[in-house]
């Protein structure tokens, strides 16, 4: 509840800050990538990050913002689709449909849209 203002920029009483808020698996995707981690494929990441709100799931498209984007422009703006979500435990990944809001969870497919130093 108490994190919304911290991360989220735009109004506190539109769709994504209230799924954020409420935790809403049924809300918008919002999800915060804290890390780029290194995959068994060459050169490859796993985007791994935190859902505040909605549900990830592969296959899904989302809208990624990356560490330049400024609201209202298209710079560092790109809609793509997730090609795998997996669960990370310790060194074991494990692939799997979808994951609700307050997971973790890592991303296959999006690792050429973010920067490598998150």
């Amino acid at each position: 509840r108490y994190r919304v203002a911290n991360l989220y920029e735009g109004p506190m009483d539109d769709e994504c800050a209230i799924a954020i808020r409420d935790c809403d698996p049924k809300g918008p995707l919002m999800l915060y990538v804290s890390k780029m981690v290194p995959s068994n494929d060459k050169g490859r990441f796993y985007a791994f990050g935190r859902i505040f709100s909605g549900t990830a799931a592969t296959g899904q498209k989302v809208r990624i913002q990356g560490p330049r984007y400024t609201p209202g422009s298209k710079d560092d703006l790109f809609i793509k689709n997730i090609q795998r979500t997996v669960l990370m435990m310790g060194r074991y990944v494990e692939q799997i449909a979808d994951v609700p809001c307050g997971n973790t969870v890592a991303l296959v497919g999006v690792d050429a849209y973010l920067l490598k130093s998150s």
